[in-house]
């Protein structure tokens, strides 16, 4: 690789992984959708050492690629690998020997810590990214599940009133174990759910620089308990804001009550001064998101597939000693 120079991660990369990561979004026909406070969250929550698991690549000082291999939470199966190469370095051959290193390292800390399960390695990219599906096929991975990138203005939103005896409201201090609970519920059947730990999670949420509780919701009961919830973040787009989480809870599903605090935060967005408001859903969602989300004025506008491959559970003879 010639002038480039290859490294972990330091705090101090945060913008500049951000930027990169942004730039690559851009050239597959997305848009900007990291902050670097989201980046510095995801870091400090979900990958367990910078140096041994994450590859950053500088030429003349700039990130040109950046690539990471997230350990799954306890009880986990699968690894969500991240990164990219720069638009204008490729070609070169970064990205193959990345996903390399990437599949290696995911194969070592398997070893080290399930090697008697069967676990999996996940990777995406927008259906649009020619280059990058090729290599995934290289690598022997597969497509197994299809996303949606949807955006709404935040005019014009359609009236969808709170299922009766259900309140609306912001979202305040002193809800975090309660809110935590209600995720882990709401998404227990959703497809490839790995549940976090309480603190990580909540680490990558409300507790993130980004997050915005003036514009996220809790639906409530009459007596308090959450039924359901939406959580917003900035976005490095000034007039956009990006909806991270939406959950309802099993007993309150199939009421419009998804539809109907979205409806809220779009208008809320809209006072705030934002234009526009992204979010992402799985395609083939039990729940019926993607009609719902069409319901408040949601659009597809871009689409993105997973890519999978197997990592069987190791035999008693490959397994290390323990």
């Amino acid at each position: 690789m010639g002038d480039i120079t290859t490294r972990g991660y330091v705090d101090g990369d945060a913008p500049a992984v951000a930027a990169l990561l942004n730039r690559i979004e851009l050239h597959v026909g997305g848009h900007p959708y990291l902050t670097v406070d989201e980046v510095r969250a995801h870091m400090d929550t979900i990958v367990r050492d910078h140096t041994e698991d994450v590859r950053a690549l500088f030429a003349d000082g700039k990130p040109v690629a950046f690539a990471e291999v997230p350990t799954p939470p306890d009880g986990g199966f699968r690894f969500d690998l991240e990164g990219g190469v720069d638009p204008g370095w490729h070609g070169r051959g970064i990205g193959r020997e990345l996903l390399d290193w990437q599949v290696r390292r995911a194969a070592e800390i398997r070893a080290a810590i399930a090697p008697e399960r069967d676990w999996e390695i996940h990777v995406g990219t927008a259906d649009t990214d020619a280059d990058a599906i090729r290599l995934y096929r290289r690598f022997g991975f597969g497509p197994i599940r299809y996303w949606f990138d949807m955006v709404a203005p935040t005019t014009g939103v359609p009236d969808a009133p709170a299922p009766e005896g259900l309140a609306i409201v912001g979202y305040g201090p002193g809800r975090d174990q309660e809110l935590y609970a209600a995720h882990i519920e709401a998404f227990a059947d959703h497809w490839g759910f790995q549940a976090r730990g309480e603190e990580p999670w909540l680490g990558l949420t409300v507790r993130a620089g980004d997050f915005l509780p003036r514009l996220s919701r809790l639906a409530l009961t009459g007596d308090g308990e959450i039924a359901g919830y939406v959580l917003t973040y900035t976005s490095p787009e000034p007039r956009r804001a990006y909806v991270g989480q939406v959950g309802v809870r099993r007993p309150w599903r199939r009421r419009g009550l998804a539809a109907a605090m979205l409806a809220d935060v779009l208008t809320a967005c809209g006072e705030a001064g934002y234009e526009v408001v992204n979010l992402g859903v799985d395609a083939e969602s039990p729940t019926g998101a993607v009609a719902v989300y069409e319901r408040v004025g949601f659009a597809v506008q871009l689409r993105g597939i997973t890519y999978a491959r197997a990592m069987p559970a190791l035999s008693p003879a490959a397994r290390p000693p323990s």
